[in-house]
């Protein structure tokens, strides 16, 4: 089966919203933390979001499964007592809990990577973003 197409993808994480995943509310300023634009993501010549996030993102690991599916995002370092935290990745304010949707949507989609600090994080998305936070600005998301 081919990987589902931009609009089935978005379409989904707007269906998530019914599943209880809302958007958040406050978004930090565009300046707010280290910002990543299509010209620097182009640059990288990343074919799928994951790939732009891994070729873009410092201080970052990213994780992948025995199959190579993208499986986690989290700070490089320790940085909670637990060691579990993941960084939260967002796609237009949507939440992405299934990171595998990142290989299905193209690089080409973003318009802005913005990368916060768990200080900043905690600020806008509460103590669950002690690593941080991803957010990703699509082209057609606003």
């Amino acid at each position: 089966m081919a990987a589902p197409g931009t609009a089935t993808c978005l379409a989904m994480l707007l269906l998530s919203t019914a599943c209880g995943i809302r958007p958040r509310p406050a978004v930090p300023d565009a300046g707010t933390g280290t910002v990543i634009s299509a010209e620097e993501i182009a640059a990288t010549e990343a074919t799928t979001m994951w790939e732009a996030l891994q070729r873009t993102v410092r201080y970052a690991n990213f994780g992948e499964s025995s199959s190579g599916d993208p499986a986690r995002v989290h700070r490089r370092g320790f940085s909670s007592i637990s060691l579990t935290e993941d960084m939260p990745i967002y796609i237009d304010r949507i939440q992405v809990r299934d990171l595998t949707i990142l290989d299905a949507l193209p690089a080409a989609d973003i318009e802005q990577i913005q990368v916060l600090s768990g200080l900043e994080a905690t600020t806008y998305y509460g103590t669950n973003a002690g690593d941080g936070v991803i957010l990703i600005r699509t082209r057609r998301g606003g």
